[in-house]
């Protein structure tokens, strides 16, 4: 009868262990999905243009880096998104993919790519222009109270068109 309580409180307590061991760790499957519901939730503040939701996708200590190396500060981010959003008639579609990811505990590295299609008003603030960017990036995702957020983003390039015809800087 002890031998039996035993094991059995053993496996009580193995079983409670592992259950509140493994309860935050995610396969990558899930925390891809979750990554890139965060990217959807992204799209739908851009489509809709809705600075709320936008910045609430954005952690307090966001920074993110241009082609150029110029850091760009989370209220910076905002000021820039209201600015580039007055200009945008509206979007034609909006693709934002998590590409490929690499865990490492509560951080992963994620490649994303973006294509981007919008009106966007020409300087007579009538008159549109069909814009499409496409954009490739390294990312930098941490897991948090609010769960998986974008910490950093480097672009790594992408093309621009207007009314079907490739922009040159």
């Amino acid at each position: 009868m002890k031998i039996l309580i035993k094991v059995s409180g053993f496996i009580l307590l193995n079983t409670i262990f592992l259950n509140c061991s493994t309860n935050n760790i995610q396969s990558e499957s899930q925390i891809r999905a979750e990554i890139q519901n965060q990217l959807d939730k992204c799209i739908k503040a851009v489509e809709t243009k809705d600075i709320e939701l936008y910045m609430d996708l954005i952690p307090e200590d966001f920074i993110i880096y241009d082609e150029s190396g110029e850091i760009i500060s989370r209220e910076k981010q905002k000021e820039y998104t209201l600015r580039d959003w007055s200009i945008i008639d509206r979007t034609l579609s909006n693709k934002y993919i998590a590409d490929s990811i690499k865990i490492n505990g509560d951080s992963a590295i994620v490649f994303t790519s973006q294509r981007w299609e919008r009106l966007m008003f020409q300087r007579d603030g009538k008159a549109t222009d069909t814009v499409l960017t496409t954009q490739k990036h390294i990312e930098t995702w941490k897991r948090t109270k609010k769960g998986w957020l974008n910490y950093d983003v480097k672009e790594l390039g992408g093309q621009v068109f207007i009314n079907g015809k490739e922009y040159q800087n």
